[in-house]
Parts: structure tokens; sequence; C-alpha cells
């Protein structure tokens, strides 16, 4: 169904409905926390949500408990693999804001987008003239920087939703079927999936979303995303870390006002403990050094970069074993290692700035070799310990 079915009074009418159901809506929780959620695992594969609808969250207070955590779980179980989800949500975003909001995302570095705006431009009566159009604009762009899939979600149904359930959601819910439609025949000619939202039962507790829902439509989107993850994942090359990019998002991040946190000391602590190694730090790298933002068995200071273990951990897929330093030519000139520290095992995990820039690392030495199998298992704890160490970092805001 197009605008121009619609008389002037009813569209004057269905705007005026639109307005105060998005005010009702803005009432809502939604999360205001990191705008990631991670399940564990290694061989990590990176999803980015774009959008509205959804992918905003509405009905509950973290990311965790919504669509990007019910995803990054649903992938994790269904492939067997680390997941990480990034989310740039937006309250309205249509399909014309989805493109800025995709520029301003960095998603070279995903295994693939999820986008979601379907419900935005029914509500908003986009005419199907020029929607389609855009849309492939839109999906082309997606794909336009390398190996990954695209997926974009269809419109669920609009009475479904408790802020639309009345008579004016009949109207909205045509121009939504006319929408899917069109969406269905660009995802087919350009190669992307087509995941159309299946309603969920409401909850009993008169709550615009729960958790559960989340957790519902994540299975929808993961059965039809994770074959194709599992294909493509392989073609993924770890994006090239640049001193100067690094540098850049340090002084973002205003890395250099940030005295001792009890938090990074805390998780640099499990890491040694747990692991039982002499030594256990969370560095920093940007063109010249590395320093350790926490640290713990050790007083070492800033070190050139050219001595540093962690350069190389940031540019790995999954992070970093050395067995035995000693034994490898990349450090067994390293002062560290043939020096009175006689540091021999190492074990590091990458971390990022929000802009996916490798800035760093959690990493771990110990003074005697270990088997490279142990090392693989020291991996798996690690890359936890780093997720969190990362989340703490982007948590930080300093005062002006």
């Amino acid at each position: 169904m197009d605008d121009e079915r619609l008389s002037l009074p009813q569209r004057l009418g269905m705007l005026a409905w639109h307005a105060h159901v998005a005010a009702v809506r803005s009432r809502f929780v939604h999360p205001t926390g990191s705008a990631q959620a991670f399940a564990a695992g290694r061989r990590t594969l990176r999803v980015l949500l774009v959008g509205s609808g959804p992918v905003v969250g509405w009905g509950v207070g973290s990311h965790d408990l919504a669509l990007p955590g019910a995803i990054a779980r649903a992938l994790a179980a269904a492939t067997g693999r680390g997941a990480v989800v990034d989310v740039v949500p937006h309250p309205s975003a249509g399909v014309d804001r989805l493109r800025r909001l995709l520029d301003g995302a960095e998603f070279e570095r995903y295994d693939a987008v999820v986008l979601s705006g379907a419900v935005a431009d029914a509500l908003r009566m986009k005419s199907s003239r020029a929607w389609g159009e855009r849309l492939g604009r839109v999906v082309q762009h997606a794909q336009a920087c390398g190996p990954r899939t695209v997926v974009w979600l269809g419109a669920q149904s609009i009475r479904s939703i408790r802020s639309y359930d009345s008579p004016q959601g009949d109207v909205a819910q045509m121009y939504a079927d006319r929408l899917n439609a069109i969406a269905r025949t660009v995802c087919r000619e350009t190669g992307s999936l087509y995941v159309g939202l299946e309603a969920t039962p409401r909850g009993e507790s008169g709550e615009h979303r729960a958790a559960a829902r989340y957790l519902h439509w994540s299975r929808q989107i993961v059965d039809a995303l994770a074959p194709a993850l599992q294909e493509r994942a392989a073609q993924r090359a770890t994006p090239p870390t640049d001193g100067a990019d690094r540098v850049q998002a340090i002084e973002r991040l205003k890395l250099s006002r940030r005295g001792g946190d009890a938090r990074l000391d805390g998780i640099v602590g499990t890491a040694r403990r747990t692991l039982g190694t002499e030594i256990a730090m969370f560095t920093v790298l940007d063109d010249e050094n590395q320093w350790p933002l926490a640290s713990a068995g050790t007083d070492i200071g800033p070190i050139p970069i050219e001595q540093s273990a962690c350069i190389h951990t940031i540019q790995t897929t999954d992070g970093l074993v050395v067995p035995n330093a000693a034994a490898d030519e990349r450090f067994a000139g390293n002062a560290l290692v043939n020096g009175p520290a006689g540091l021999r095992y190492y074990a590091g995990y990458p971390v990022e700035a929000p802009d996916g820039t490798r800035i760093g690392a959690l990493c771990v030495f110990s003074r005697s070799p270990r088997g490279k199998e142990d090392g693989e298992a020291d991996l798996d704890v690690l890359r936890e310990l780093a997720m969190l160490a990362q989340r703490e970092l982007w948590r930080w805001a300093p005062k002006d």
C-alpha cells in the first residue's frame, strides 16, 4: 500500500498517532551502558547490529539482556566459537539514516552486519517507489569492504508491539507488509539474508519487551546467519595495527590522564592467580612504547615497542602464545628474556578501543616454559578477562 492511497486527513492522523506513541516509547527503559556483548570462545566471530526497533533494546537495561547478548550466546552455541556483538542503536533509524550510521561504524572488521529499520519506515508510511532502491544501496554499501554477510531484519507484526497496538497499527501493518516484500526481493538480488522477525507472545507483567523476546529473535537470526558465518569467517583478515591509529585511539580514551584503577588491578590479579604465572599486565602501546595500565607481580615500566611481545599479540587473529621465548627468534634477544628477569613463557590477548583499533593486550609471563596445549587453555581464560578489561577501559570517563 503506497502513501497516495491515504487521504490527507488520514495521513495527518497517522502522523499524530506516530508522534504520540514515539513519546510513550521514549519513557521505556533501554540499554545505556557499553554497546557490546560477548560470549565465551576462541576464533571469535564479530557481528555489528545497526539501526532501530529490536536493535535498540527497548524494555531491558543492558545489551547483554537485549539482542546483542542474545545473538552472541546463540552464535557461540551454534558454532562453538566466541562471539562479539557490537551495536549502533538509533531509536528511529530508517533506511535513509542507516547509511550514515554505517559510515561512522568502522564496519570493515565484522563478519556480519545486521540492519534494522523496517518498522521505523513503515510507521512513517514510506512510499515503496524509492524505498527499495535506497535499501539496495545501503546493503551494497555494507557489503563493499570485504567478505561479510549482510542481514536485513524484516518488520515484525506491528500490533504485536505494545505501543502500536491500536487500529492505526493496522494501517502501519499494510506498509510493513509492502516493505517486507520489497526487502525480500532486494536481499535475493544482492545476495544478502532476509530474516522476518516473528511476533512473540506478550509477557504477563505488562512490560514493553523482555529478555525472552530477544532470545526468541536471536534464534531466528542465528539460524540464518551461522551457516554463512562459518563459511566466510576464514576469509576475514586481522585488521592491521598502525602506530598513528593507536596514538589517536589512546588520546580519545584519555589514557594519559588515567591513574590506578582497582577494577583493572583486580582483573590483572585474577589473570595471574588463575593461570599461575609470576607476572600479569594490561598493556597499552602507542607508536613508540608499551606501558602497563595495570600490573601484578612486577614493577616493569614503559619499554620500547621493539622489545614488546604485545606488539605481536595485537597483530594476531586470536591471541598469542610463546611457550619458550628463549627458543623463539622473535624474542631470544630480548632483554627481558636473556637479562635478569629471565622470562620464558608469554600469553596475551588483544584489547581494542571502541573504534576497533587494537591498542594493547592482557598478558601473562612466567619464568618457566610451558607446553603449547597449556598455552591454548590459558588463552581461553585471557580472552574472557581481556573482554572485561576492555569494558572497564571504555566505561571510564575522565572529568574535564
